[in-house]
């Protein structure tokens, strides 16, 4: 009860703060604006946090997106930083529209964060990233390893040059299964980063257990996901993807394979090696430009 308490005493902190200085923007974290979508998406409503900010969408019951800035300190701060807060309800969205707690309940998937805890420099931050608005049903060995690796990396560019901009999603089929009928379940999650001064590129893995993601330019984000991460940027930024980092392993696990943008699509498996499994390559191949085509004519 305390923590939860405390958690409503600085959400409703922000909440009058950004009201009286900064309504409805989240400067403090969109400082170079607001990512944008290329599509409608029904209800959506934006919420301001200390650390990060979401667009949340009534229909997905999930972000559409979640954006922080990373600076070098906030993320050193972040190495000492003990985990220990609890998921909780977003109470500032209507009832209907926002996941419940019980809605993973047996679900078998681990509700992952968008804006992860691990990014966040103090406790009333890191409570904060537990609110369900900040949630995903994610596969659990793809939430612990590659995209945990995924985010490690990010944070060590964020030491490298001081300063990033990343925005976090999913992205959905028309075929997306649900969690309790309610809270869309993403085919794929995607994490754009922006260097200043340097460039940007987008991490992209299955919503699965494939040890595999791909790196692609802000544009083939844009056009796969319908979500423009970073509207500001160049027409070279946008199609020329800077070198991401590989994921970082934990100690004593295998590095995920960086694969192409195609295969990743495909729905191929890693484990088909075999010699008939050239003539299954093509095949998915064919079936991955027929997959892409049909996101990019969305």
């Amino acid at each position: 009860m305390t923590r939860h308490f405390v958690v409503a005493l600085s959400l409703a902190l922000v909440a009058a703060t950004a009201s009286a200085k900064e309504p409805a923007e989240c400067a403090h974290v969109l400082g170079n604006g607001q990512p944008a979508l290329s599509q409608p998406a029904g209800r959506t409503q934006l919420l301001c946090y200390r650390a990060y900010a979401v667009l949340y969408s009534a229909q997905t019951r999930t972000a559409l997106w979640s954006a922080e800035r990373l600076t070098r300190e906030s993320v050193e701060a972040a190495r000492s930083l003990p985990r220990d807060s609890d998921f909780y309800e977003e109470e500032r969205l209507p009832a209907a529209d926002r996941a419940h707690l019980q809605d993973f309940s047996r679900s078998g998937m681990d509700r992952g964060h968008l804006a992860p805890s691990g990014d966040v420099a103090d406790k009333a931050s890191q409570a904060e990233s537990f609110s369900l608005a900040n949630v995903v049903p994610q596969n659990s060995l793809s939430n612990r390893r590659t995209w945990s690796h995924i985010e490690t990396s990010t944070r060590r560019l964020a030491r490298q040059y001081g300063a990033i901009q990343v925005v976090t999603g999913p992205a959905f089929s028309k075929t997306s299964a649900t969690l309790n009928s309610r809270v869309r379940i993403p085919d794929f999650l995607w994490k754009a980063i922006y260097v200043p001064g340097v460039g940007a590129a987008a991490y992209v893995v299955r919503n699965d257990a494939t040890p595999a993601y791909s790196a692609i330019s802000i544009d083939e984000l844009t056009h796969f996901t319908g979500v423009d991460p970073f509207p500001a940027l160049t027409r070279a930024q946008r199609s020329q993807p800077i070198d991401l980092p590989a994921p970082t392993p934990h100690p004593g696990e295998k590095p995920s394979r960086r694969v192409k943008f195609s295969w990743l699509v495909s729905g191929e498996s890693l484990a088909d090696k075999s010699p008939a499994g050239s003539i299954h390559r093509l095949v998915g191949d064919a079936g991955a430009l027929a997959t892409l085509l049909l996101a990019y004519a969305r």
